[in-house]
């Protein structure tokens, strides 16, 4: 339903929830890792539950799509209104159209499946196969998720972990919010690239340090660790300009 000139900022708009979710969470960990008795760490799970009833509630209040309208009900005249809300005009009897016409051409269409299968669709299957496959193989989730104990790993204390991950959870999300503005006017191809090769020279150089100093020990010298800190920190950032849209 995202108009057209802003569907690439639409998009981004789920990886910024889910940045915001990272932050809120290691902020909660942050407060909750000082109370005692054992109770901190069930505080911290519970609150994972507010933004669950918040989805779930707000399940209930979603519309239809003006294409699922006409898929599922063929109630054109439906879409039609609906269309006409979401687009802020009544002009909408062209884009109507098309929807009407794009659902009859996908209900023709029998085995679509099997369909896929063919010569002619093989660089969609693959590319719709192969981005979310590279997306997760990048290490997101493990410097997202394990940020506190990697730096706990390098030494650094329980708190100064936190901290460091709550730093990490903020660019990663100002450069996601900088991607939606960016990705309408400049395209995704660019913002991949240069994303892209942040990304690979970042953590080539985070292995390698880690690799160099860490060792048997167990830990590493503090001027070691804020720049493994400064280089995971340019890697989410090239992460927020490239693979969330």
């Amino acid at each position: 339903m995202a108009p057209s000139t802003y569907r690439g900022a639409f998009n981004i708009g789920f990886q910024i929830c889910i940045s915001t979710g990272q932050i809120s969470a290691t902020l909660i960990n942050y407060g909750t890792v000082r109370i005692t008795g054992g109770w901190g760490w069930r505080i911290s799970i519970a609150m994972a539950g507010v933004p669950a009833l918040f989805l779930a509630l707000g399940a209930l209040l979603l519309p239809e799509t003006p294409s699922s309208l006409i898929q599922h009900s063929d109630d054109q005249e439906k879409a039609k209104k609906l269309l006409e809300k979401i687009r802020g005009t009544d002009d909408v009897q062209a884009e109507l159209d098309d929807l009407v016409q794009a659902s009859y051409a996908s209900q023709a269409i029998k085995h679509p499946f099997r369909n896929l299968m063919q010569r002619k669709y093989r660089p969609q299957l693959v590319m719709s196969v192969a981005i979310p496959f590279f997306q997760q193989i990048t290490g997101i989730n493990v410097i997202s998720f394990y940020a506190p104990l990697l730096f706990l790993t390098l030494g650094s204390g329980e708190n100064a972990s936190l901290m460091a991950a709550t730093v990490m959870g903020l660019i990663a999300t100002s450069f996601v919010l900088l991607a939606l503005v960016l990705v309408d006017r400049i395209g995704r191809r660019p913002l991949f690239h240069i994303g892209g090769i942040q990304m690979l020279i970042s953590q080539l150089l985070v292995g390698g340090f880690i690799a160099a100093k860490l060792g048997d020990h167990g830990s590493v010298e503090k001027g070691y660790a804020l720049a493994i800190l400064i280089l995971i920190c340019v890697y989410l950032a090239g992460f927020g300009l490239s693979w969330v849209h």
